[in-house]
C-alpha cells in the first residue's frame, strides 16, 4: 500500500503548476460568501488543509475552526446556525461521509466540499441536495502514497489562490535546504522527540509535520506557538533532553523565532524552515521544505513514508463505524414533513425544548396551510427569480435545462406562470430565450420588485423613461459620499435604487450604514429589501404583490382557477420575498418568515433554492379544473 515519497515529491511543481491553471473564479467567490462562523472538516492528511483554510478565513475576518470529523460530531449543537467545508482527496472515507449526511440533517448556513476527484462518493451525494455545493478537480497526479503529498500541495495551493495571493511559484533553494536537514537529522538519534514552533500562517505546517511522523511511524512530536512554549512547555527539554526543535517562520516571524531559540541551550539541536515571505504563501514555502524533512527522516530511521506499512488491526480501525453513537431522538407525533418545517419557522434543532401546547399550536397551524395548500386549485405559479428560478450560479445564465422543462410543462398544460424580480429587462431577455413566443401572453413579469408588470410579449417594460419617484430623490445625495468612498454601485431606476459591492467582505458593514443613514433623516416613505445578490430602495407604495389583481384578471379571462401558488426564497423581512410569500400559499424554497399561518418551507431535508423549486414543481399534478399540489404531509 502506497508509493515511494520521494517520487510523490518530484511531482510537486507539476501539481503547483497545474492549480496555478485551474479557473477557480466560482469557488473564490463561495468561499469569500461563506458566512461565519466555518468549522472546516477533514481527516488524516486533509486536516492541515482545514488549519491552513482557517488561517487564511481568519485573515479574511471570519471565524473558522478545524474539525475532525468526530469533533463535528460531538458540535451538533451548533451547526444549524454555522457554515460547513470539508476538504477531502477521495470523498470516499466512513468519517467523511458519515459526518456530512450528519451535517445535513441539522441544515447548515451552507455546506460544501473540495475533493481531488471528480464524482467521488462525496461529490455524489451533494448533488442530491441542494443545500450542498461541491468543488471538485481531478489532481494529475493522481491517488497520493500513504501520506497526503501533492493532494495536500494542490489544496494549499487551491485555498491561496482563492483567499490568499495567487500565482504561487516553488522556490528552488533544495541545495541549502538538504544541507542543513542532514546536519540536524545527524545531531539527534531515531528516537528523537521533535518539537515543533510555529507561528501564525505556519500552524497548518506544524499539524503537518506531527501528522506524518506519527502516521509513518516515524518519531514522537510535540506541537506549540512561540509564546505558549515559554508557558512551562520548555520544560519538557530540561526533563528529556533527547530532543530537539524544528522552528518554523516567516520573514515576520524570523525576529521572535530567533530570539526563542537564543534563550534555549546550546545543546538542544535546532532546525529553522523559514519563509522569505510574510504573506498566506510563506506556508506553501515551509510546507514544502517540510515534505523534504520527512523524506530524509524516513531515510534515517529506515521507513519510506510513502509506503510505511499497514497493521491488520489499522484498517480496522480506518473502516470503523460509530453511527451507533447517535441517541435517538425523542419521537413527537409529527411526521418528518412537519417537524421539519416546523424546526425551519423556530430555527432550533430540538422541538423537545419548547412547550407541548406551543408545540401543538405550531402542529394546527401547519396542518391548516397544508390543509388548504393540497385542497386547492390553481391557475398560476408566481415565482421570484434569483435563489428561486435561478442558483446564483445560474444568474448569468438563466434558467438550466431542467427548471425550464417544468416551467414550460405548466405553459403546455394551458395555465400561466408569473416571474416577480428586483431586476429589469435581463430577465425577460433571459426568459425570451427559453420560452417559445407562442406561450409569452402566458408569461407576467414583474420588474423592480412588482413596480412594473406586464406578459412577456411586451419588449416596452420596464420603462426607463419615467422620472425617479419622489420619494427616491433625497436618497441619492446620502447614497453619494458611500459610494465614493466604498466603491459601491447604486443603479437608478424610476422606482428602486439597487445598491451592489464588489467586496463582499464589506457587506455587512455598508449594508448597516446605509440602512442608518437613511433612517436616521427620517425617510419613512420607503422600503429597503434585500435579495440574494443586493439591496434594493423602492417606495412604500411598491410590492412584489401589486401585480397580483391583475394576474387574476389575466386567469379571468382565460377561464382558470383564479388562486395563485407563490414560491421565493427571502420570506423573512427584510428579504425582497417577505410581502409575496405572506399568504396561505406561499412556500418560501430558504428563509421562512416566523408567523403561524403564512410562508412555509415544506422541501425536503436539506433541499434549498432552484432545488427545492424543482421539488414543489415535481409535486404539481395539472387537470381541466387546475394544478393541484400533491405531497405527503
Amino acid at each position: 500500500m502506497g508509493k515511494p515519497f520521494g517520487g510523490e515529491l518530484s511531482l510537486l511543481k507539476k501539481t503547483v503548476d497545474w492549480t496555478n491553471k485551474l479557473d477557480l473564479n466560482h469557488l473564490k467567490i463561495y468561499l469569500e460568501k461563506l458566512p461565519p462562523p466555518i468549522y472546516i472538516v477533514g481527516s488524516g492528511g486533509s486536516l492541515s488543509a482545514c488549519h491552513y483554510a482557517v488561517s487564511l478565513f481568519n485573515d479574511h475576518g471570519k471565524f473558522a475552526r478545524a474539525v475532525t470529523p468526530l469533533e463535528l460530531f460531538f458540535s451538533e449543537k451548533t451547526i444549524r446556525n454555522s457554515s460547513i467545508l470539508f476538504i477531502t482527496a477521495s470523498g470516499k472515507n466512513y468519517d467523511i461521509k458519515f459526518s456530512f449526511k450528519r451535517a445535513l440533517e441539522y441544515e447548515p448556513k451552507a455546506i460544501g466540499a473540495i475533493t481531488m476527484k471528480e464524482n467521488n462518493p462525496l461529490s455524489l451525494l451533494t448533488q442530491k441536495h441542494g443545500i450542498a455545493e461541491t468543488f471538485d478537480f481531478n489532481i494529475p497526479s493522481g491517488k497520493d502514497g500513504f501520506l497526503a503529498t501533492n493532494s495536500l500541495i494542490a489544496f494549499f495551493s487551491i485555498l491561496n489562490k482563492t483567499l490568499g495571493i495567487p500565482g504561487y511559484k516553488i522556490q528552488n533553494n533544495s541545495k541549502d535546504l538538504n544541507v542543513r536537514i542532514s546536519k540536524f537529522l545527524n545531531e539527534i538519534s531515531n528516537d528523537c522527540t521533535l518539537v515543533i514552533l510555529h507561528g501564525s500562517w505556519n500552524k497548518a505546517v506544524a499539524v503537518d509535520i506531527e501528522s506524518k511522523c506519527t502516521e509513518a511511524g516515524l518519531t514522537t512530536t510535540l506541537i506549540a506557538d512561540y509564546r505558549n512554549f515559554g508557558h512551562g512547555r520548555h520544560h519538557w527539554f530540561d526533563k528529556n533532553p533527547n530532543s530537539a526543535i524544528i522552528a518554523l517562520a516567516n520573514r515576520t516571524e524570523t525576529g521572535l523565532c530567533h530570539k526563542t531559540l537564543k534563550t534555549l541551550p546550546n545543546s538542544i539541536p535546532k532546525l529553522i524552515l523559514e519563509s522569505a515571505s510574510e504573506n498566506p504563501d510563506s506556508a506553501l514555502d515551509i510546507l514544502i521544505q517540510s515534505f523534504e524533512l520527512i523524506k530524509y527522516l524516513g531515510q534515517k530511521v529506515g521507513i519510506d513514508p510513502g509506503r510505511p506499512g499497514v497493521p491488520g488491526y489499522g484498517r480496522k480501525l480506518y473502516h470503523l463505524p460509530y453511527s451507533n453513537l447517535i441517541k435517538p431522538s425523542k419521537k413527537t407525533a409529527l411526521t418528518k414533513r412537519a417537524e421539519l418545517s416546523i424546526k425551519r419557522k423556530l430555527n432550533m434543532d430540538d422541538l423537545q425544548s419548547i412547550d407541548k401546547k406551543e408545540l401543538e399550536v405550531w402542529r394546527k397551524f401547519y396542518s391548516k396551510f397544508m390543509g388548504n395548500l393540497l385542497r386547492t386549485s390553481f391557475g398560476m405559479v408566481l415565482f421570484d427569480y434569483d435563489g428561486t428560478i435561478c442558483s446564483s450560479k445560474e444568474r448569468f445564465t438563466g434558467p438550466s435545462n431542467e427548471m425550464t422543462e417544468k416551467l414550460l410543462s405548466i405553459l403546455e398544460k394551458g395555465f400561466m406562470f408569473g416571474v416577480v424580480t428586483g431586476r429589469g429587462k435581463s430577465v425577460r431577455n433571459d426568459l425570451q430565450k427559453i420560452i417559445p413566443k407562442k406561450y409569452w401572453e402566458q408569461v407576467l413579469v414583474g420588474y423592480y420588485n412588482g413596480s412594473e408588470f406586464g406578459t412577456l410579449s411586451d419588449d416596452s417594460l420596464p420603462d426607463k423613461g419615467q422620472e425617479l419617484h419622489p420619494s427616491l430623490q433625497p436618497i441619492i445625495p446620502l447614497l453619494s459620499e458611500i459610494e465614493t468612498l466604498y466603491g459601491i454601485k447604486v443603479t437608478k431606476r424610476p422606482n428602486q435604487l439597487t445598491i451592489e459591492i464588489e467586496d463582499n467582505k464589506r457587506w455587512g458593514f455598508i449594508r448597516n450604514l446605509v440602512i442608518q443613514t437613511i433612517k436616521t433623516r427620517g425617510l419613512n416613505e420607503i422600503q429597503i429589501l434585500e435579495s440574494s445578490h443586493s439591496m434594493d430602495i423602492i417606495p412604500n407604495s411598491i410590492s412584489k404583490v401589486d401585480m397580483v389583481p391583475s394576474a387574476k384578471e389575466k386567469l379571468k379571462e382565460r377561464n382558470l382557477p383564479q388562486q395563485i401558488l407563490y414560491i421565493g426564497d427571502k420570506g423573512q423581512w427584510s428579504g425582497n420575498d417577505f410581502m409575496l410569500l405572506d399568504n396561505e400559499f406561499g412556500l418560501s424554497v430558504d428563509e421562512v418568515s416566523s408567523k403561524l399561518d403564512t410562508c412555509w418551507n415544506i422541501a425536503s431535508l436539506s433541499n434549498r433554492n432552484s432545488s427545492a423549486t424543482m421539488e414543489y414543481l415535481d409535486c404539481l399534478i395539472f387537470s381541466e379544473n387546475g394544478i393541484r399540489f400533491k405531497i405527503s404531509k
